[in-house]
């Protein structure tokens, strides 16, 4: 936070007489910032100042260059410069600097560096200082022996030698009339003018002209004003007023020891007048042309200072450069004005309590102000000339001021001194106190003649103070009116529940604000009711009221310890106002609203305005032009509502409403500095950002370049991409990132004003996040084509594999049918052919049946077997085949009548040789046991899919059995474990003289 210091703590009235008026002249009331090591300086000796095409500022210093955004400092120290007394930006917005021993050099916007252009190894450019680009883009600089000229572009340079005499500093300042003429101000030898078409230096003044005017002139600095003069500043005779068309010259002396100026610019005071800013080495001040005097400020720092250099930018702000830091004066941090009461008029340092404005036509620009003790103050605003109203008793602290339509001010105070009359009564016209009767009823309420608050109604006149209550008398019959009983008001204060404000609202009624909160008197109940809800809303701590008002709506705001409120009925608090909004004391009070309807209100730590049209909360400190930040109680407004006086000690702030709360251009919004791990790199907004990834922790430092206070100034940003909202940061301007995934983002920036308006144009930085080499397009590429041919190769390994089994089933099948096969076929005809020679009744013809039996078997099982394991009967289409044909032979066989049960369209389902073999199996021991042993006449088979499970169903009408009954067969183990080992379920049911149901369930891959 920079230290704000003000520069008039006393100001100088001081009497002009002329031949025909006298008149008032002073110096502007206005604050000043000093800017110091403390707030970063890396030196406290600046020479030099500029301000760039992006908005940054600029200083030369003893130590380095400078680039200043407001709020920091970044300093060039790539090689040593010392005194940089000259320093400019070129059309490119490249920074040219001079400076003692180093030459001149210069600063490339494009990369930052700090650069060469001519140093030592030139005899002549040892020492340089001044440098200065005329409107043709030609850099000059001086150096001990003269001025050089240097052509930007080529670096050529051109030295202009002067006459050698016992001056052994530079020798030249610049500067350039309306007709882009070059002036060099060539210290002891004269004043120069630059003949471009002859490239030489013509002497007009001093003592190298031909004249010899002014020969003993020693010159510092000069500037142009509006009108086309040159005014010279010089060590020995003061600031020179020069016409460069007519070479006609006036001198002005600064009545200072010395007669010094060593710095001078063009500037406007606060009311728009054209000053001039001067710097000696004693301090700084201003010279008023048209009052041609001199008046310096006395008290910016606590000791005498040597000004080096005033610049002011095209914001008007001036940058005053000294030996003890940089004074600056900003016009928007002026907009409240600071009265100062004369120290002839107020010898006492008092306090102004209350404002009153004239209410009387044509006397609007009379202002009373009723003083912490005794005394009222009269303040005609047009002459700003202050005259003593003394109340007649002494120990009077004023509380209140209300004017009748008599003539008459009503004066409510505090006796300190307990001595009545507390209040007093003047009259305007004849300037003399009165003491009506009204007055001498009501100043014999109380105990004591302290009146906190008063009110007139009509003819009736409310006074009270807080521990005693509230009476009412009416002029007419003078008599007190008070519509309450005493212990009516007893009931009220008693228990410590003092009355802090009083107020009579729109429609008559009577409100007061009280330690225990707001109440309001009720004229049918005949007594005061808490107006406050039975519970105070969140945001609420403390219910004591020390000021009310009512707003143009009829809304009731209360003033609190801790909160303001809003009351929009009885018993109901719409809106709390408290710390979290930006309150930063407890103790709040006096309430004003303006034309606009905004409402003011003070505390100890500065002026507030709450706008109530968004709800913000806005405060004005001393680092706005405030007197002192205790504001509390003392705020009034004008009869307009366009303009507030706040008291304080010695005088009062004259805020214009519209001025500071007027919404300002949006202010130029760069990027200050971009981080990388906590290392700088330059950020072109026009250019697009490239991150590495292992860049994943950066930030961006954005500021608006206004050089307001740094609360005055909000900032926001989010990062398209990554964000969908803005960041709102307060007057906080870094926004910080890290880990983002790869891709395109724009990082969104802007800025606002206190009043929360914000710019419309954003400032946005194209940034992308490089992709790690495993996260980049063509290395998934190369990936997934791996990984594809890897499955490729499995695939087609896996394929061969097949391929290979299927061969080998194929070579098995055809083995077996053809060796076994058609061995197993000879044995049977052999077998038969063996049978025919026996004898019927031959002892081995049972044998001979028994073998052709078993190689029948054989012979089917093989051919099961030589089925199952060739691949071509992978289908379940084929399974269903031979289950069918095998099924209906033998029920032809035994004269069954049976019925199949096929779906007409099979999926093309593939089974393993295992499934086929398991399930045929099962299939192949069911219908046999159905043939025989059911005894049926009837028998069902039904195969249906269902998604993907496959339902097998045997059914018959036989004689049944119990599938419980304990036997030494295993055809029901064998069945279930078939079915065990395809993941499925059989159901066997039967019973005696019920046929037989086996249902197998299995699921199948599609």
């Amino acid at each position: 936070m920079k230290m704000m210091l003000r520069a008039v703590v006393a100001l100088l009235f001081l009497f002009l007489f002329t031949k025909n008026q006298k008149g008032w002249c002073q110096l502007p009331t206005i604050t000043f910032e000093l800017i110091t090591s403390k707030e970063g300086l890396p030196s406290n000796s600046v020479f030099s100042a500029t301000r760039d095409q992006l908005g940054f500022m600029w200083f030369g210093t003893r130590q380095c260059p400078l680039r200043y955004d407001g709020v920091t400092f970044k300093s060039f120290n790539d090689y040593t410069t010392n005194f940089v007394t000259g320093i400019e930006p070129d059309e490119s917005n490249n920074i040219w600097l001079s400076s003692d021993r180093s030459g001149v050099s210069k600063i490339d916007l494009s990369t930052m560096r700090m650069g060469r252009v001519l140093g030592d190894s030139d005899k002549h450019v040892g020492s340089t200082g001044d440098f200065y680009i005329d409107v043709y883009d030609q850099g000059w600089f001086s150096d001990h022996h003269g001025v050089n000229r240097l052509d930007l572009k080529t670096g050529k340079r051109k030295h202009y030698p002067f006459r050698q005499t016992n001056f052994v500093w530079l020798k030249g300042a610049f500067v350039e009339d309306l007709d882009s003429n070059l002036w060099v101000i060539g210290r002891d030898n004269g004043l120069f003018r630059y003949d471009r078409q002859r490239d030489t230096l013509i002497c007009v003044l001093g003592a190298d002209s031909p004249a010899g005017q002014l020969k003993d002139m020693l010159m510092s600095k000069a500037t142009r004003d509006q009108d086309g003069f040159l005014w010279i500043g010089t060590y020995n005779l003061g600031l020179i007023k020069f016409d460069p068309r007519t070479h006609a010259f006036e001198l002005f002396e600064t009545g200072r020891m010395a007669n010094k100026i060593l710095a001078v610019e063009e500037g406007l005071d606060e009311n728009g007048k054209r000053i001039l800013w001067v710097g000696d080495s004693h301090g700084l001040g201003i010279f008023r042309p048209e009052q041609k005097r001199f008046f310096f400020f006395p008290d910016i720092l606590p000791k005498s200072y040597e000004v080096n250099f005033i610049y002011r930018d095209q914001d008007g702000i001036v940058w005053v450069c000294t030996s003890d830091g940089i004074i600056k004066y900003h016009p928007l941090s002026n907009v409240i004005q600071v009265i100062t009461i004369p120290q002839n008029i107020l010898p006492q340092a008092l306090t102004v309590n209350v404002v009153h404005q004239d209410n009387r036509p044509g006397f609007e620009h009379i202002f009373y102000l009723g003083m912490s003790n005794n005394v009222l103050l009269r303040w005609d605003r047009q002459k700003n000339s202050f005259s003593k109203i003394v109340y007649p008793s002494a120990a009077a602290e004023t509380r209140w001021i209300e004017q009748r339509k008599d003539g008459t001010l009503w004066i409510g105070t505090n006796r300190w001194d307990y001595q009545r009359p507390g209040i007093f009564v003047y009259h305007l016209l004849s300037g003399k106190f009165l003491n009506p009767p009204l007055a001498r009823i009501t100043d014999q309420f109380f105990s004591v003649p302290f009146f906190m608050y008063g009110r007139f109604q009509d003819s009736k006149l409310w006074v009270g103070n807080s521990d005693e209550g509230i009476h009412a008398v009416d002029e007419t019959s003078q008599q007190e009116i008070t519509p309450w009983t005493k212990e009516v008001m007893r009931n009220v204060v008693q228990n410590n529940n003092l009355i802090n404000d009083m107020m009579i609202d729109t429609k008559g009624r009577l409100w007061i604000g009280c330690y225990k909160g707001v109440y309001y008197y009720d004229d049918v109940r005949k007594e005061f009711v808490r107006a406050d809800p039975e519970t105070l809303p969140a945001g609420v701590d403390d219910p004591t009221v020390n000021t009310l008002l009512e707003d143009h709506n009829g809304n009731v705001w209360a003033a609190r310890w801790g909160s303001i409120t809003m009351m929009p009925e009885v018993g109901k608090i719409s809106k709390v106002v408290n710390a979290k909004d930006g309150f930063s004391d407890r103790e709040i009070k006096g309430l004003v609203e303006d034309f606009q309807g905004n409402l003011w209100v003070g505390n100890h730590e500065g002026l507030y305005c709450i706008n109530t049209t968004n709800d913000r909360l806005i405060r004005f400190t001393m680092n706005d032009g405030l007197l002192s930040n205790n504001t509390t109680g003392r705020v009034y407004i004008t009869h307009n509502k366009r303009e507030l006086l706040v008291g304080h000690i010695q005088g009062f702030n004259l805020v214009k409403v519209g001025d500071v709360l007027k919404r300002l251009d949006p202010p130029p919004l760069v990027v200050n500095s971009f981080k990388i791990h906590h290392t700088e790199y330059l950020a072109n907004p026009s250019e697009s950002i490239r991150l590495q990834p292992s860049q994943d922790v950066f930030s961006i430092d954005f500021i608006a370049l206004n050089y307001r206070k740094q609360d005055d100034n909000q900032y926001a940003y989010y990062l398209e991409g990554f964000e969908k909202d803005w960041n709102y940061i307060g007057s906080k301007h870094v926004a910080n990132y890290t880990n983002l995934n790869p891709g395109e983002y724009i990082l969104h920036m802007k800025a606002g004003d206190a009043l929360g308006n914000w710019n419309e144009d954003t400032l946005d930085l194209k940034i992308e996040v490089l992709p790690a080499f495993y996260q980049t397009v063509w290395f998934k590429i190369l990936i997934s084509l791996f990984i594809a041919g890897v499955l490729y190769a499995f695939y087609q390994y896996r394929i061969n594999q097949l391929l290979h089994l299927q061969r080998v089933r194929n070579r098995i099948s055809a083995d077996l049918h053809d060796e076994l096969g058609s061995t197993l076929s000879g044995i049977s005809i052999m077998g038969s052919l063996a049978k025919k020679e026996l004898p019927v009744q031959h002892a081995s013809s049972a044998l001979v049946d028994r073998i052709m039996d078993d190689v029948r078997q054989i012979s089917g099982s093989l051919d099961d077997i030589v089925w199952n394991i060739s691949p071509k009967n992978d289908s379940l289409s084929s399974l269903i085949a031979r289950m069918t044909r095998y099924a209906s032979e033998l029920f032809e066989a035994k004269q069954i009548a049976f019925k199949f049960d096929i779906p007409e369209r099979l999926d093309d389902v593939k089974l393993s040789m295992e499934q086929r073999r398991n399930i045929y199996l099962i299939f192949k021991e069911a219908v046999n046991n159905l043939v025989k042993y059911s005894k049926c006449t009837e028998a069902f088979v039904g195969i249906c899919m269902d998604r993907r499970k496959i339902l097998l169903t045997v059914e018959d009408n036989g004689v049944g059995f119990d599938p419980t009954a304990t036997t030494d067969r295993n055809g029901i183990r064998n069945l279930k474990e078939r079915a065990k080992s395809l993941n499925g379920v059989i159901d066997i049911k039967s019973g005696s003289g019920k046929g037989t149901s086996i249902k197998l369930e299995f699921p199948v891959a599609r």
